[in-house]
């Protein structure tokens, strides 16, 4: 009769085996972490604006560049997500209701911007970069990065080039500004100060409680950012009608920060640093036009409405939703004004992207096929 335990050998080299890859899992994630950390450090050392978003997104970005391979969690970043939103929503204070009627004038012309915008960067892929429609209409987009490139996968746009324009544009937009908007702000990166009266335990875990009951809803009903908008509603509620006041702890938000920058710098790692090259001046050229057609229209809602000329240039900038919500936050420029008109445009885009595509595309395609004698060949 065979010994009962002949397997267990195998199984411990299975658990094994398990064990090392989890290990090396965590290694990553703690060295991930550390890397963004000592980022964030150093850009609060030199007093740059926003230092431990921008400065974690620039060290990974620049380790990932370099060849740094990594896969970080889903987990965490669902989580990171969702303390990004309660982090924004105390951003919000009652006497933010009072502008609020203003709103609707100022988002139809973010509407109108939000066109001219793609069809600025349009033009210049197209027309001086010779790039073909379609990866010149996904990478002119402006927000909903992960969105596009969902959809632009099921097209023939050339991925390499819809995610280096699409990557460039969030990337320097995050890094730039904080330093452009440093004048038009009061010179603080938030509402902390020596002897600043933190939010208490209490009171925060009662948050998370909400945001872990939101946000299931959320996800169910599939609303575009769930997780961040389950933070957001809870968070901006609260102080939104002046229950709360006291800002988070340090201790709180800083992990959110680098959470953000690991995310976004580490879209680089799927880029070559030879297509970068290849590729950014035409990208730059294209962000620069679309963030000159955003700023002018800006200033001009601005003059009209007797905004504050900041926000809303935050607001209409071409920029990743998560990103400029969690830069109004930082270097306080009324985060309830940003994330409403950003918010918008996100839904716009993730709404009526994939019919316009559609429509732009079909129209392309039947016009080729006209060209080549109604044979319906393609490239």
């Amino acid at each position: 009769m065979p010994p009962e335990n002949d397997q267990k050998p195998a199984r411990g080299w299975m658990q094994t085996i398990k064990d090392k890859k989890l290990g090396e899992r965590a290694f990553q994630v703690v060295a991930l972490y550390a890397i963004a950390f000592a980022g964030g450090a150093i850009a609060h050392w030199i007093d740059f604006p926003a230092a431990w978003l921008t400065g974690s997104l620039l060290a990974v970005a620049i380790t990932s560049l370099a060849g740094l391979r990594y896969k970080f969690p889903n987990l965490l970043r669902d989580l990171g997500f969702a303390q990004v939103g309660l982090i924004l929503g105390s951003g919000f204070s009652p006497d933010m209701l009072q502008a609020i009627a203003a709103w609707p004038l100022s988002i139809a012309m973010l509407a109108v911007t939000v066109v001219a915008i793609a069809a600025s960067a349009y033009w210049v892929l197209r027309k001086v970069g010779h790039w073909d429609h379609e990866t010149a209409l996904f990478s002119s987009l402006p927000g909903a990065l992960s969105y596009i490139i969902v959809i632009a996968e099921d097209s023939r746009a050339d991925m390499t080039r819809v995610a280096i324009a699409q990557s460039l544009r969030v990337f320097v937009l995050i890094s730039v500004l904080p330093i452009i908007l440093a004048p038009f702000t009061d010179g603080t990166t938030s509402r902390m100060g020596p002897g600043t009266m933190t939010l208490d335990l209490m009171h925060l875990g009662l948050m998370i409680l909400g945001v872990a009951l939101l946000a299931p809803i959320a996800l169910r009903l599939k609303i575009p950012s769930g997780l961040m908008l389950s933070g957001v509603a809870v968070s901006g509620t609260l102080y939104l009608t002046g229950v709360y006041h006291e800002p988070f702890p340090n201790w709180f938000t800083i992990p959110g920060y680098l959470t953000v920058g690991i995310n976004i710098g580490g879209r680089f790692a799927s880029i070559s640093v030879r297509d970068l090259v290849r590729l950014s001046g035409i990208s730059m050229l294209s962000l620069m036009t679309s963030a000159g057609v955003s700023a002018v229209a800006a200033i001009l809602c601005a003059e009209l409405l007797d905004f504050p000329i900041g926000q809303v240039v935050l607001a209409f900038a071409p920029g990743g939703f998560d990103t400029m919500v969690l830069l109004s936050f930082l270097i306080n420029l009324n985060p309830a004004y940003v994330t409403g008109h950003h918010l918008v445009r996100y839904l716009g885009l993730v709404i009526f992207a994939p019919i316009i595509v559609s429509k732009l595309t079909q129209k392309r395609s039947k016009a080729a096929d006209d060209q080549n004698g109604g044979t319906g060949a393609q490239d």
